[in-house]
C-alpha cells in the first residue's frame, strides 16, 4: 500500500527538482516589463483556465493590493476571469474560445500587457487573447509548462517551467507570482518614484 509520507517526498522532491530549473534570467525580464509598464501607468490583464484562472485571479489581487502604499500611484491590473456573468455570455453566444479575446477588444491599448497563465501553453482561448493583445501592440508575458505549447511563439517574454506535472506546474506558477510581487512590493518601497 502506498504510504502517504512516501507520496509527499515524492511530490515535495518533484517540486523541489521543478524549482531548480526556473530560468532566474527569464523571471527579472518579467518583472521589468510589469514594472515599467507601472512606470508609465499602463494595463496589466491575467487569464488562465481552471487553476490557471485562480492563479490569474490571484495574482491580479497581489499586484493591485499588495504594492498598495499612500502617495503612491497603483498597478491598473485586471483578471479576465474575474466577470464571470460576461464570461458565460461570452462562451454561451461566441464560444468559449473567445472569452478573453473578446473582453480585450473593450479593453486593452498600445503598450498594455497581458499574462497568460497556461501549463500547457494551447488553450484556444488564451491563444486567441495573445494573438490579439499582439495585433493591438500590447506585450506578451506568458507563464508556461511542459514544452509551452504553441504560447511559447505568441510570448514576447515567458517563464516555462519544463516539466509534465500539471500540480507542480501550477505550484511554481504561484511561486512566481508571490516572488514578483514581493519584488514590487520591496522597490516600490525602496522610494523609486513612479512616472505621472
Amino acid at each position: 500500500m502506498l504510504q502517504l509520507t512516501d507520496f509527499v517526498s515524492s511530490y515535495v522532491d518533484r517540486l523541489r527538482g521543478a524549482i531548480d530549473l526556473i530560468p532566474q534570467d527569464r523571471v527579472a525580464t518579467m518583472g521589468e516589463i510589469l514594472y515599467r509598464a507601472y512606470r508609465h501607468n499602463k494595463q496589466v490583464f491575467v487569464v488562465g483556465n481552471g487553476g490557471s484562472a485562480a492563479t490569474a485571479s490571484h495574482m491580479a489581487c497581489d499586484l493591485g493590493k499588495n504594492t498598495i502604499s499612500p502617495n503612491r500611484q497603483r498597478f491598473r491590473v485586471l483578471s479576465l476571469n474575474d466577470n464571470v456573468p460576461l464570461v458565460s455570455a461570452l462562451g454561451n453566444d461566441l464560444g468559449y474560445e473567445h472569452i478573453f479575446s473578446e473582453q480585450l477588444k473593450n479593453l486593452i491599448r498600445p503598450g498594455d500587457v497581458l499574462i497568460s497563465i497556461t501549463g500547457s501553453g494551447n488553450s484556444p482561448n488564451i491563444l486567441r487573447a495573445m494573438a490579439y493583445a499582439r495585433e493591438r501592440a500590447a506585450t506578451n508575458i506568458a507563464l508556461l509548462g511542459f514544452d509551452g505549447g504553441a504560447a511559447l511563439k505568441l510570448a514576447d517574454e515567458y517563464v516555462l517551467v519544463p516539466v509534465h506535472d500539471y500540480g507542480v506546474v501550477e505550484d511554481l506558477h504561484m511561486v512566481l507570482n508571490h516572488i514578483l510581487t514581493e519584488y514590487f512590493r520591496a522597490r516600490l518601497d525602496a522610494g523609486e518614484p513612479a512616472l505621472r
